[in-house]
């Protein structure tokens, strides 16, 4: 931590300090980005190319700040300083062109390709459950009197959201989100339901509704697999798909030329040896693109069909069996 906070002060010394998310703009990502905007103060401010529903939300109900940049002609401050990266590994992760400046990079996974690292950068890469966890140590290290009741949100947002509503959260995760919940004197279920009952537009509902009307199921070896296509909140789609008994859960959406896999595990799949993160790295591998993410939590990018995408991912998943 202690790398981080000087890397964080000589950038302030140059300049301003963007603190940019990854495209996909979910809650780990923003929550991370935007409680260490509000930590580090004016010099920093907290942007990326899009907002998932339920980071909207909690932005909103936390009256934080975060810009919304054009990804094809992103505005930077004149004089920048450095950009942190959160929860970003690869260099495609963030949707936009980095800009020239030296750059910290903080995530808890690995991508198909990562970033060049220059002398004045900064790496780190733990294996944590969230980003948010490290950006919490971080600051109760060093910064210990500007963790406001707004950054322990965002950080307790992104720690349920990328624990799976802890389902995926080992001893670290809950300790982290329970030092955030009783310093914040923070209703703890709550705060859980809250982010439970995210209100979804009326298009999202029915977009939602027609990919669960899409599901096929495969038995894959062991593993009770259900696949869909959707047009958006993919990650409610795949949640709901493990509630109702699936082990694993995949839902591809096609935007913009490009094929997105998102992939939900049970915890009991998990405990069995099941790994997302690593399977969506062997598609990058099967099929270029970015990949990676969690035992229980991963998605994958590229610019194939989504039928290929699916049948790909199906036979890495059938390929684990022998592995056992």
């Amino acid at each position: 931590m202690e790398h981080l906070n000087q890397w964080i002060g000589e950038s302030i010394k140059r300049g301003a300090i963007a603190i940019l998310t990854h495209r996909n703009g979910d809650m780990d990502t923003v929550g991370s980005a935007c409680a260490l905007s509000n930590i580090i103060g004016p010099s920093a401010r907290a942007c990326g190319t899009h907002l998932s529903t339920m980071a909207r939300t909690v932005i909103s109900e936390t009256g934080s700040d975060f810009l919304i940049l054009d990804p094809k002609s992103p505005t930077w401050p004149r004089n920048l300083g450095g950009i942190i990266i959160v929860d970003a590994a690869g260099p495609n992760q963030p949707g936009i062109v980095i800009p020239d400046v030296p750059k910290c990079i903080i995530d808890h996974h690995s991508a198909g390709e990562s970033f060049e690292i220059g002398d004045d950068d900064l790496e780190i890469n733990w294996d944590t459950c969230s980003t948010a966890e490290i950006i919490q140590l971080w600051a109760e290290t060093h910064a210990s009197t500007r963790i406001d009741n707004q950054s322990r949100m965002l950080l307790l947002a992104g720690i349920i959201t990328d624990t799976g509503r802890f389902r995926h959260a080992n001893a670290d995760a809950l300790s982290a989100a329970g030092r955030l919940a009783e310093g914040g004197n923070i209703d703890f279920s709550g705060f859980v339901e809250n982010m439970e009952s995210v209100e979804l537009n009326h298009s999202q509902r029915v977009a939602i509704t027609k990919a669960l009307s899409r599901v096929q199921t495969l038995d894959v070896g062991r593993w009770f697999l259900s696949h869909t296509k959707a047009g958006t909140n993919e990650g409610i789609v795949a949640r709901t798909l493990i509630t109702a008994g699936a082990d694993i859960a995949l839902v591809c959406r096609r935007l913009q030329g490009e094929t997105r896999l998102t992939a939900r595990a049970s915890r009991s799949a998990t405990k069995e040896g099941i790994h997302l993160g690593e399977l969506m790295q062997k598609m990058v591998l099967r099929s270029g693109g970015e990949g990676g993410g969690h035992a229980g939590a991963a998605g994958w990018t590229g610019s194939i069909d989504h039928t290929d995408a699916t049948s790909g991912f199906i036979s890495l998943l059938m390929a684990t069996q022998g592995d056992d």
